[in-house]
């Protein structure tokens, strides 16, 4: 087949942004012939990358995939506006570019985070009448309205746009997938059939998580000197509510060999530093980005890894994809979530879970696997890395994924 990928963010950008090339390249390494349509790259830090600039086009080959670039408003940051100029202008430039890049394609696949990468779909479905399959990573508009950019009045009136435009999406949509179970209900009852939503959950890229013996010199290169580290690697943001990982902290700084680790970058950095020296927390370590074919040997330096979503209604219907990522890599895992995240950890048996934004119950999960001996960690470690290969390969969700691109294929012009 011949299948038209659309998604705002693709290599080389990582982090929460690689999962659309992960995608991609699985259904090439399946012989399909995957065309990219994304923008210039620019996250975490909504800027365009050095090797790149902006242009009207650019076309590449990226690990035997082809890519069309077309122009985005560069920004990453907590402005609305700014935001709303990124996602907007890669809807307009991508719907055109679509239009000339994808011509003969079987069928389109959308990554949906923002919403508005819909668009380009919806366009090429018009025009061409191709058919499309989205997979739904966020629901707008709760995302939206739960991220705090927008005031209360705003939020209303942004709120009726968006699901009137969400409901058009899954209504023209051939097949939607969606990267939780609790989502299909939610979408449901929008008035969309149950027999057009699929569970198809995220799966980790398998060559960058994977278990790995820990380095020690790579644990002395990054600072990290004390022998016991809990881990956050990912995007410092506002909806992580890093702040109370922070806080938690504080409430276990007696235990003079363990540090906190923030490995990342984002929105949030300069306010957890701030805090950091306010409190003079000698216990927490800030590290870089990483390259992501590093990854493995990252997370091999911590000895629990943390997953924290904000205490809101929406994550609880979300499984973001850090967990697949720490579970792929075999490690230990202190989940700050609630919903279906928060079950996946408790029935792996991959580590232990608080509620979200209880820095009490965090620090005490903190202290429990602290004080575990290190062969019952070692299990923890194994049962997640078991649970990862029965319910979130690639080979077992690229499958799924694949078989509901070759039924929208094959429906077209029915």
């Amino acid at each position: 087949m011949r299948i038209g990928f659309i998604s705002h963010w693709y290599d080389p950008e990582g982090g929460a942004a690689a999962g659309p090339g992960t995608i991609a390249r699985a259904l090439a390494e399946r012989g399909h012939d995957v065309q990219v349509v994304t923008g210039f790259p620019i996250y975490p830090e909504g800027r365009v990358f050095p090797e790149y600039s902006l242009k009207a086009y650019q076309r590449e080959q990226i690990r035997g995939v082809t890519v069309h670039r077309f122009p985005i408003y560069p920004s990453h940051d907590a402005h609305a506006a700014h935001r709303m100029l990124n996602y907007t202008s890669f809807a307009t430039s991508g719907a055109i570019g679509a239009l000339a890049v994808l011509k003969g394609t079987d069928v389109n696949f959308v990554y949906s985070t923002p919403a508005t990468a819909a668009i380009p779909a919806l366009t090429t479905q018009v025009m061409r009448k191709t058919p499309f399959v989205a997979q739904i990573q966020d629901l707008w508009p709760q995302t939206v309205t739960a991220s705090g950019f927008v005031d209360e009045s705003q939020g209303r009136y942004l709120e009726r746009i968006l699901h009137t435009f969400c409901d058009k999406v899954y209504g023209r949509a051939t097949s939607i997938a969606v990267t939780s179970s609790s989502m299909i209900d939610l979408i449901a009852e929008r008035g969309i059939p149950r027999a057009k939503l699929h569970f198809v959950p995220n799966w980790a890229e398998e060559a960058s998580f994977r278990p790995v013996p820990r380095d020690p010199q790579l644990a002395a290169d990054l600072g990290l000197n004390r022998s016991f580290t809990v881990m956050y690697a990912g995007n410092l943001g506002e909806m992580q509510n890093l702040e109370h990982l922070v806080s938690a902290a504080e409430r276990v700084r007696d235990l003079t060999d363990l540090q906190i680790a923030f490995v990342g970058s984002g929105v949030m950095e300069s306010s957890l530093r701030a805090t950091v020296d306010e409190k003079e927390l000698d216990n927490v370590r800030f590290v870089p980005p990483q390259p992501f074919s590093q990854m493995s040997q990252i997370l091999a330096l911590g000895d629990a890894q943390v997953v924290t979503l904000k205490d809101v209604p929406l994550y609880r219907s979300t499984l973001p994809s850090k967990l697949q990522a720490n579970l792929a890599a075999g490690r230990p895992i202190i989940g700050a979530v609630a919903g279906d995240a928060a079950r996946v950890i408790s029935q792996s048996g991959a580590g232990r879970t608080a509620p979200p934004g209880d820095a009490d119950l965090l620090a005490h999960a903190i202290r429990e696997l602290h004080a575990m001996p290190q062969a019952e960690r070692n299990a923890l470690g194994g049962a997640a890395r078991n649970h990862y290969l029965h319910n979130f390969s690639e080979q077992l969700i690229a499958d799924r994924l694949e078989e509901l691109l070759v039924a929208a294929a094959q429906r077209r012009g029915k």
